[in-house]
């Protein structure tokens, strides 16, 4: 059986999310880290641009609590499916969505990422609805 919490992973969602541990951020990020799903293509990289959504996302939601469910690691990746709760600040709704995340890791540290979080399952919600572009054209 695996014991996820001897991973990466597992650290970085425990400490940095969890335990509102930001300078483990410093210590498991590489500084030229690029977390795709998270990083904009004209907006910091590495830990700064990390740093920018950290805040954001803190910010919006309070109580935030990710549980990691699983963890498969092989050679320099892993891959962890984990479950997010938190309670929207604005509204006080709270949301729970899942995702993955995939981690390549050089010298201990995330290098690369790769981000898959079911934020429309989020924003629904929220009570936000997806609309089409031609629905918005004709009302708007």
């Amino acid at each position: 059986m695996r014991d996820v919490t001897r991973s990466v992973c597992f650290r970085w969602f425990q400490e940095v999310w969890n335990q509102n541990q930001e300078e483990t951020i410093d210590e498991l990020l590489d500084p030229d880290c690029y977390a795709h799903g998270i990083n904009s293509e004209d907006g910091p990289k590495g830990i700064e641009g990390f740093k920018v959504f950290y805040h954001n996302f803190k910010g919006q939601f309070q109580e935030i609590k990710i549980d990691v469910l699983d963890v498969i690691s092989q050679d320099d990746m892993e891959c962890a499916h984990v479950e997010v709760s938190a309670i929207h600040a604005e509204t006080g709704r709270r949301v729970n969505f899942s995702g993955l995340a995939l981690v390549r890791i050089e010298n201990g540290k995330i290098a690369e990422a790769w981000n898959h979080f079911d934020f429309l399952n989020m924003y629904q919600q929220l009570g936000q609805v997806l609309t089409s572009p031609e629905k918005e054209e004709a009302a708007g």
